[in-house]
């Protein structure tokens, strides 16, 4: 219930939900002095439906409470669900993972894996039409849809992909075996070393050794919380009982991003969703116009200019959440804990928030202006004091380099390489971002019709100034896109919900395009897996490696993929001495730049030559070349080799 307020012809406006919204109508109308059914009839609208005579999909009412539901409904989804979880072990062992190509995953994952993902999109789809879809059923199916795509790869890998996963919890280690943060200029990513401390508190408190098994499932683990408040955003924004799992299914299936790995800006996406739940549930306030009323919908009074209405609207104190004051200030102080989390956590996703609540500070969407204060502080104080050498030296890598084409180049167009499969991937991941932000404008014509609200489009719009004020580098635009991407599923399903209200035969169509859109995320996911993908013999021999060469010692991998970094940061070197352009990586040109480098060991790995194979044309077999160029010079001799994986130490007494 939102609160009274003035209307202009001295009477009272009151508002009360209507239960209906999810079939489109507005969740608030508005009409004075009367009672709830007479308020809906002279608002043009029919009386309220009780939630449990409402239909499922907007047409037909629901049985009554003490109606059954048929067995089909009761018993579909859990089976689904069960059939989903015990193919999963199937799909594991069908999956042959030394075949993967430029396709990645989804040319080597077996026909267990796409049924299980097909059961589990059936069990969620089974239960949103049951006749009363139940709370608990809905989300154990969310969860095994989650485990069934983004979790495909934990399920079906032995060990954690993404070389970027290994390379932070060698962080972690660092903090962990050297009692403190290292010097900052081992890395760039230690001025920001919240979440890497707070791991390696974690691995000491729990007595562990390594965070392996963390790493295998961070990703569906972390997604499964972004769903959550992706549901609970949608809760707030779009109302109803099924289009908020509609919202989260969306979110999940259009996240093709991956930036879910064990890292940073994972942790810092739970806390961006947790602040923006908070401004747009609990927090969230409605302005009136000039005229008195919300939304400024058509009547017969006549209305300002739109730039009026803004102007007026922005200059309007915005109406006093209903919560009492104990429950604010308790959700006051946990946003701030969130925004204090995230300012030494990570470099970008602390604008992204500051941005966002800035905008709906502005046009008063939320109670609590102070929490912008707050973010812009917390952000301020740890740059300028716990960051000083940062800004001092590096600040570029904020505010950019000037070169305003290097962002797009090495987020789209150098992107762009590889085999034939790896080059259709890279398309996807350009064409499904274009369909979301498609998709999320048709919803926001929709939202806009309901509500006259263009703040949500605003929301996913914020992040898109990151492109324009630095140089983060390649994955800025992926960033962008995930910043984005919970408004925007949210808006999405608010189309999505308009175009089958109109038919109910539309429901399948949408069906089968959720099939179709979480097999393409694990074609999309799985793209890169021929050359992410880590070994546990990957994993032996690093450790192995490292365990028996000096501290001090320089350790270089061919090319900058596998677990490299899982260990010895800090106490190795790691080369990139010598000019970086010439010598990116060893493997740019392996011998003469193995001769500039001279480490004291080289790593080989399998992930590296199927890297060179399809993603930079090489000949297959090029590293079996270049260890026996390196082997055959005399500077080095080769220790361990089992098939692609090798290991290469430099003679002591140099080339003979």
């Amino acid at each position: 219930m939102v609160p009274p307020t003035g209307h202009p012809d001295g009477g009272e406006t009151l508002y009360y939900s209507n239960p209906d919204a999810e079939h489109g109508e507005s969740a608030t109308t508005a009409v004075r002095g009367v009672d709830p059914p007479t308020r809906a009839i002279h608002a043009g609208g029919r009386p309220p439906v009780p939630a449990s005579a409402a239909g499922p999909r907007g047409s037909s009412p629901r049985p009554a409470a003490t109606e059954p539901v048929p067995r089909l409904w009761i018993w579909l989804s859990p089976v689904l669900a069960l059939l989903a979880v015990a193919l999963l072990p199937v799909a594991a062992a069908t999956t042959n993972l030394d075949e993967l190509g430029g396709w990645g995953l989804a040319q080597v994952l077996g026909v267990a894996g796409w049924l299980a993902l097909a059961c589990a999109v059936g069990a969620c789809v089974a239960e949103l039409w049951s006749p009363r879809p139940r709370v608990p059923m809905l989300g154990t199916a969310t969860a095994i849809l989650i485990l069934c795509s983004t979790g495909m790869p934990s399920v079906v890998m032995p060990e954690a992909r993404f070389t970027t996963a290994w390379l932070l919890s060698g962080f972690v280690d660092a903090i962990a075996s050297g009692n403190g943060v290292p010097p900052q200029g081992v890395d760039a990513r230690f001025y920001w070393p919240a979440f890497f401390a707070q791991w390696a508190f974690f691995r000491q408190a729990a007595g562990v050794g390594q965070l392996d098994e963390v790493l295998r499932w961070f990703p569906p683990a972390v997604v499964a919380v972004w769903a959550i408040g992706v549901y609970a955003l949608a809760k707030s924004m779009l109302g109803g009982h099924r289009a908020p799992w509609v919202a989260a299914w969306l979110f999940v299936g259009l996240n093709w991003i991956e930036q879910d790995y064990f890292s940073p800006q994972a942790t810092g996406i739970v806390l961006l969703l947790t602040v923006l739940t908070f401004a747009l549930g609990p927090l969230a306030t409605r302005r009136t116009d000039p005229l008195g009323a919300v939304h400024w919908p058509s009547g017969t009074t006549a209305k300002l200019p739109l730039w009026r209405r803004w102007t007026v609207a922005a200059m309007t104190p915005p109406n006093r959440p209903t919560l009492p004051p104990r429950q604010l200030l308790l959700i006051y102080f946990c946003a701030s804990l969130c925004l204090l989390a995230i300012a030494p956590a990570h470099q970008l996703t602390p604008f992204a928030i500051i941005g966002q609540l800035a905008v709906l500070a502005v046009v008063g969407r939320f109670r609590g202006r102070g929490l912008v204060l707050v973010a812009i502080l917390a952000v301020a104080v740890y740059v300028l004091i716990a960051g000083r050498d940062f800004w001092m030296t590096q600040l570029s890598l904020i505010t950019g380099s000037g070169e305003d084409d290097g962002a797009l180049q090495s987020g789209v167009a150098d992107r762009l390489a590889g085999d034939t499969g790896q080059i259709a991937v890279k398309l996807m991941r350009i064409l499904v971002p274009g369909l979301t932000w498609l998709l999320a404008i048709v919803g926001a014509w929709v939202y806009w019709k309901r509500r006259r609200d263009l703040v949500p489009i605003a929301l996913a719009a914020v992040p898109m100034a990151f492109a324009a004020v630095q140089s983060y580098g390649g994955e800025l635009f992926l960033r962008i896109v995930l910043y984005g991407l919970p408004i925007l599923t949210i808006l999405g399903a608010d189309a999505l919900r308009s175009f089958a209200r109109k038919n109910r035969g539309r429901e399948k169509i949408l069906a089968v395009g959720m099939l179709l859109t979480f097999c393409s995320v694990i074609v999309i996911r799985g793209g890169n897996d021929a050359y992410m993908n880590v070994t546990a013999e990957d994993i032996a021999i690093t450790r192995d490696v490292y365990a028996t060469t000096p501290p001090g010692s320089k350790i270089m991998p061919i090319s900058s993929v596998g677990p490299y970094g899982i260990t010895g940061i800090g106490k190795y070197d790691r080369g990139g001495n010598i000019d970086g352009k010439k010598c990116p990586a060893l493997a740019a040109d392996p011998i003469p730049c193995i001769n500039l480098e001279y480490p004291d060991v080289i790593l080989v790995y399998k992930s590296m030559e199927l890297e060179g194979v399809v993603l930079n044309g090489k000949p297959p077999g090029w590293t079996l070349d270049v260890i026996q160029q390196a082997v055959a010079s005399g500077k080095y001799t080769l220790t361990y080799q089992n098939g692609f994986d090798a290991v290469l130490r430099k003679n002591v007494a140099g080339p003979q």
